[in-house]
């Protein structure tokens, strides 16, 4: 069966033999003086059809369709005044998806949001990188769902701009306004050095601006396996976290991070960042500079031997890359203003927690103030009063975490994804967000059936997610 060849794979290949361990965690003081100031915006969001409550995304690509195997599927969560409105799923075997669903494609191995067609709705952009096309194996693919006043609807292929000289076309996806002309840019990631950046605008008849092309050498044959869009300095255009890995022993792999700024051209490496393989970019200390985190961050000798380091913040100011500061704890991830007081809070994912006794998961919180993020982390787990469900070996509770605002009340709500729950079909948890933080109060779970998405096989819906 092919594999995104990636250290979080091999990770997980681990983790399903998992025996009961325990671990203690302890918090400390992480202070770091805020300046008031506009805050950098970050990726964009998801309202797909546009109607001002924000929707998630939770790709199941290991989904079987129409009984083939690992084809692949994308849950969607559409919001409303109660948090969830409805849910829905997408698949290559849906009426208006080019293609049909084929074993392995693992179509939602990659997704990302934005309004690329500037229409006023959200669009979905799905990779499916292991797609053969005609006698090109593992070519991959990319295809736009567009959004619409009744949701996600109809979807255009991205064509590849250099078919045959690279594979796994799609194993990454970002989308934002990378040269600063207005309209929203796709950055796809595929094996090799070369790799694309596709400008706006995108028409639903497929047409779509340049192809720009930069290089990135420090990736190695598996090319880029991460992107992460954002707002982090002050001018006009985004800015791109690119990952990849390089081998250091026999299946062992280092997953690099570099910093890259949006220019009117091909973006230009700034910094390196901590090695990890999980990322989001977001205003922590308000300082008008988008920070990033690295979750899950690795050592140079270890790699992805120890893919499970303290998540660390990277600072960043008008020079760069300014400081840095390590968390407590290890996690995968996503910002939000929880309570609504007009700070960043850090949610940290933590599949592999075991205080419960066992390898069951833990998604911490850790809430921004005047003096920066606070000194302790609040712990969810599903053994949580008022969190559905249970602590069980191997749930992996927190392998995906989103922090958005379902309901619109101007506070950013908790979804936790446990891609391990009922011998991996996965599930999706989400927990509202109030002035007094995360409540457990009308807590929801959501299952691959209640996307129509099959639990034949192995799905792990909520192995991540986006929003």
């Amino acid at each position: 069966m092919p594999q995104l060849d990636t250290p979080m794979h091999k990770h997980h290949l681990r983790l399903a033999l998992a025996t009961a361990t325990t671990a203690a965690l302890t918090g400390g003081l992480l202070s770091v003086v805020a300046t008031p100031a506009a805050a950098a915006t970050g990726q964009y969001s998801a309202d797909f059809n546009g109607d001002g409550y924000k929707d998630a995304v939770a790709p199941a690509p290991e989904a079987s369709v129409g009984g083939k195997w690992h084809a692949g599927a994308v849950g969607i969560v559409y919001g409303g005044p109660g948090g969830v409105g409805r849910t829905a799923s997408v698949s290559q075997n849906s009426s208006d998806v080019p293609g049909s669903a084929e074993e392995e494609d693992s179509f939602g191995a990659a997704v990302a949001v934005g309004d690329v067609n500037k229409d006023g709705y959200s669009d979905l952009v799905v990779g499916s990188p292991y797609e053969s096309v005609g006698d090109d194996e593992s070519a991959g693919a990319v295809v736009i769902v567009w959004g619409s006043a009744s949701g996600l609807k109809g979807a255009t292929t991205v064509k590849d701009p250099a078919p045959t000289r690279h594979d796994n076309w799609g194993q990454a996806l970002a989308i934002g306004d990378f040269t600063g002309d207005g309209r929203p840019d796709l950055a796809v990631g595929a094996t090799g050095t070369t790799q694309w950046i596709i400008k706006g605008a995108f028409s639903r008849s497929g047409s779509t601006g340049a192809k720009i092309t930069y290089t990135t050498s420090w990736t190695g044959g598996a090319g880029v396996l991460r992107l992460t869009a954002g707002k982090v300095n002050t001018d006009a255009k985004a800015d791109l976290v690119i990952g990849g890995h390089t081998k250091i022993g026999s299946e062992r792999y280092l997953d690099h991070n570099h910093l890259y700024y949006g220019t009117a051209s091909a973006p230009t490496r700034k910094s390196e960042l901590p090695y990890g393989t999980k990322l989001a970019i977001a205003d922590l200390n308000k300082d008008g500079y988008g920070d990033i985190v690295t979750g899950w961050t690795q050592t140079a000798t270890g790699g992805d031997l120890a893919a499970t380091g303290r998540a660390r913040v990277s600072y960043v100011s008008s020079s760069g890359v300014s400081s840095s500061a390590d968390l407590p704890w290890p996690g995968i991830p996503s910002a939000g203003d929880i309570n609504g007081d007009g700070y960043k809070d850090l949610a940290l994912g933590d599949p592999e927690n075991s205080t419960d006794a066992i390898v069951s998961g833990a998604v911490r919180i850790l809430y921004g103030t005047t003096r920066g993020l606070t000194s302790d982390a609040v712990t969810l787990t599903q053994n949580t009063a008022g969190v559905p469900g249970s602590g069980e070996r191997n749930d992996f509770f927190g392998d995906g975490t989103l922090l958005t605002d379902l309901n619109k009340d101007g506070k950013a709500d908790l979804l936790a994804g446990s891609d391990g729950e009922n011998d991996f079909n996965g599930n999706v948890t989400v927990l509202k967000g109030s002035a007094s933080g995360i409540t457990t109060s009308g807590a929801t779970t959501y299952g691959p059936s209640a996307f129509g998405i099959s639990t034949t096989g192995d799905p792990r819906l909520g192995r991540d997610l986006t929003g």
